[in-house]
């Protein structure tokens, strides 16, 4: 019997050789630089770019959503003070509608008396002939410059001088 020889049993018994040009081209290649595997510049300037864009794409709509926000605030605000001013004037509204406080609002500001009252009148001498009952006190007009004025205003015997001018 004839022994075949197949391809394991042929490597088992070869023996490998090395040859002093395979292991240099093994060496150059285990030698070859390679490239650090941190960032380099560009690395780090692309990183930098994507995050502005990303920050950018963000800020705009948050910084219209805090805008709108602090717009429905204030809103809000004054529409809770135009129901509180409009409250106020119901309730005046509904003062008017009374015949009572238009009976009163009449008597104080026009004289108005009601049937069977007596009305008594007051003349003081003192009281110009121009005087009613809706006229308002008037004050006496200063005749004095205006740096009088002022001197006095700050002047500590602003006390003691007359209120009104002497003519």
């Amino acid at each position: 019997m004839a022994r075949t020889t197949s391809p394991r049993t042929k490597r088992r018994n070869t023996v490998p050789v090395r040859t002093r040009a395979r292991d240099e081209q093994r060496a150059k290649q285990k030698k070859a630089p390679v490239q650090p595997k941190g960032l380099d510049i560009l690395g780090i300037g692309v990183i930098i770019a994507v995050v502005l864009v990303v920050l950018l794409s963000i800020a705009v709509p948050l910084r219209n959503y805090y805008h709108g926000q602090s717009e429905i605030a204030r809103l809000e605000s004054s529409i809770v003070a135009k129901q509180a001013q409009k409250d106020d004037l119901l309730t005046e509204i509904d003062k008017y509608r009374s015949e009572e406080y238009v009976k009163e609002e009449a008597r104080r500001r026009f004289g108005v008396m009601d049937e069977g009252e007596m009305a008594f009148r007051i003349m003081d001498p003192r009281m110009d002939s121009g005087d009613t009952v809706t006229s308002e006190r008037r004050e006496d007009a200063d005749d004095r410059e205006w740096y009088t004025v002022l001197w006095d205003s700050v002047s500590e015997d602003a006390e003691n001088l007359p209120e009104t001018p002497a003519e």
